[in-house]
């Protein structure tokens, strides 16, 4: 069985095996050049071992005991008057494993990450942990003869709902290429601008990419990817539903009673309050109430609290609260904490702020507030969260 490639210059001076394979390798070379200046020189001044690490043997990991020379340089302008003869088809200098299981590391931390990387290779045993296989990644360049055509550009929190950069894939190697600091239409167009092999853009529907792609990358197709399409097709679907779902009850209470009711629930809508707002606050209430008549016909059929709320996956304290109401709660309540200070200029600002492509809520936040808005932070979340609906449809 060869466990060990055949290399010029290096002889093997010994095997012991057991649940680690040890290898004794000595160098055979009469000369080596200096680093430095490249002047041979066959002066030896004293010995010593290197240990390295290569990739396993049927499952054992392998150790290298180097028997290494080190040599006098001749040239006596020099800096370097003393130098260790170097191993380039077997390792890098000072490096503690082979170059091929560098390249294995590095491959591994590629597709897995890093402790994934560390766990698959503790298991193929591989030595190295998941600070190096990062490492071995950051240090790792893609080809330059391997310039991207098809990539997929989407953000990546630093920190969420605060701070976001931009993840740049090539779609084609199924590798990350480059992770941006933020995700501004200046930062992606510039780099979208140093790569013209681009062909084909993967994206979501932030209006910044597609902004970036038209500066940075005009020549380039822009395509959504499998996920955002199913995403955007399952709100479609929902809010498709729940408007068909909110007509017909609405032609229900018509017939069952005055009509005095269903339409003063759309007089009392507040004033100001866009589109989206009142899409998501139909979908959402629309969910509740089918949600609040299957616990009573759960309840009907005798089941108690701690079962409903087994079976539909919800608080038991929710349920008790729901029944002893005698209908699920509305919705809308939710946005009346902000809507209370978003009023006038401020709910002005934020709407044309929003439509600029300003999608930073922290910053959003600190806009506002110099304008008087005294509501907090989480909000103003759930506030701009109801504009993906519009965007949806």
């Amino acid at each position: 069985m060869i466990i060990f490639p055949d290399l010029p210059n290096v002889e093997v001076e010994g095997v012991e095996g057991a649940e680690e394979i040890t290898l004794t390798l000595r160098t055979t070379s009469p000369t080596a050049p200096c680093p430095s200046c490249g002047t041979v020189s066959s002066r030896i001044q004293s010995r010593y071992k290197r240990t390295l690490r290569d990739l396993p043997s049927s499952g054992h990991p392998i150790r290298l005991i180097m028997h290494v020379r080190r040599f006098f340089c001749k040239r006596s302008t020099c800096a370097q008057k003393i130098f260790v003869e170097r191993l380039p088809e077997l390792c890098h200098p000072h490096a503690q494993r082979t170059k091929r299981l560098q390249e294995a590391l590095c491959k591994l931390g590629l597709k897995e990450g890093g402790q994934a990387g560390a766990d698959v290779g503790s298991e193929l045993g591989f030595s190295g942990s998941r600070d190096t296989i990062l490492r071995l990644v950051h240090q790792s360049d893609p080809s330059a003869h391997e310039k991207p055509r098809i990539i997929g550009l989407d953000d990546w929190a630093w920190k969420r709902r605060l701070r976001y950069g931009t993840l740049i894939c090539d779609l084609e190697r199924g590798q990350p290429i480059d992770l941006l600091p933020d995700r501004t239409v200046e930062t992606v167009s510039a780099w979208l601008q140093d790569h013209p092999s681009i062909e084909i853009i993967s994206r979501d529907g932030s209006s910044e990419f597609a902004s970036a792609i038209k500066k940075g990358a005009p020549q380039a197709r822009e395509v959504s990817d499998r996920w955002h399409l199913g995403k955007n097709l399952s709100q479609c679907i929902l809010i498709l539903l729940a408007n068909a779902l909110a007509e017909l009850r609405q032609a229900e209470q018509e017939k069952a009673a005055s009509p005095e009711g269903g339409r003063t629930r759309q007089k009392t809508r507040r004033q100001g309050e866009t589109a989206a707002v009142q899409q998501a606050q139909r979908v959402r209430q629309t969910e509740r109430t089918q949600r609040y008549e299957q616990i009573l016909a759960l309840r009907s059929q005798g089941m108690g609290t701690p079962e409903i709320a087994a079976q539909m996956n919800m608080p038991a304290r929710t349920i008790r609260h729901w029944l002893a109401r005698g209908s699920a709660p509305d919705f809308r309540h939710r946005w009346s904490r902000v809507s209370a200070h978003l009023s006038g200029p401020s709910r002005s600002y934020l709407l044309q702020r929003w439509e600029q492509g300003c999608r930073n809520v922290s910053q959003l936040d600190r806009e506002l507030r110099s304008l008087g808005y005294k509501g907090s932070r989480r909000s103003l979340y759930r506030f701009v969260a109801t504009f993906d609906f519009a965007a949806a449809s």
